[in-house]
C-alpha cells in the first residue's frame, strides 16, 4: 500500500498526526466489522496488529495477513483451541495465551491494544510502556 504499515507510520517512518490517528481507528473498526459480520463464514483474523494494517493512498486502512486466521461456520460454534501460543507478544489476547476457545473477542481485544498504541505512541511490549504511567 502506499503509505505502508500502521507501524511504519507510528514508528519508523513518520508519526501520524492526531486527525489520521483518530481516522484510522474507525476505519480499522469497519475492516474487522466486515471480517466478524458481513463474511459467509465468520472470519477471525487472530494476528490484529500495527504490522497488519496498511494505510492507503488516502491513509484508509487495510487489515492483511491472515496467515494465523480461522474460518468458522456462522451457525455452529468452535471450542477448538491450538496446541501451541501462536501470535505477537504485546497483542495477544488471554483467550490465546490460556487456550480458551477463539472467538471474535480475540480480535477485538488485540485491536484494544492497538488504540492504546495509536493515543500512546508506544509499542506494549516495550519496557517503557510497562514502566512509564500514562
Amino acid at each position: 500500500m502506499e503509505h505502508g504499515s500502521l507501524a511504519d507510520n507510528l514508528h519508523h517512518d513518520s508519526v501520524l498526526d492526531w486527525e489520521k490517528r483518530f481516522e484510522t481507528a474507525p476505519g480499522t473498526t469497519r475492516g474487522l466489522a466486515c471480517l466478524h459480520e458481513e463474511c459467509l463464514e465468520w472470519a477471525l483474523n487472530c494476528d490484529i496488529k500495527p504490522q497488519n494494517i496498511v494505510l492507503d493512498s488516502n491513509y484508509e486502512p487495510k487489515v492483511v495477513d491472515f496467515g494465523l486466521s480461522k474460518l468458522l461456520n456462522r451457525g455452529g460454534v468452535d471450542n477448538s483451541c491450538f496446541s501451541i501460543i501462536r501470535g505477537t507478544s504485546g497483542y495477544m489476547a488471554p483467550e490465546r495465551i490460556f487456550h480458551h476457545p477463539i472467538t471474535s473477542n480475540v480480535d477485538v481485544y488485540r485491536y484494544g491494544i492497538i488504540l492504546l498504541e495509536l493515543i500512546t505512541g508506544k509499542i506494549p511490549n516495550q519496557t517503557q510502556f510497562n514502566d512509564e504511567k500514562m
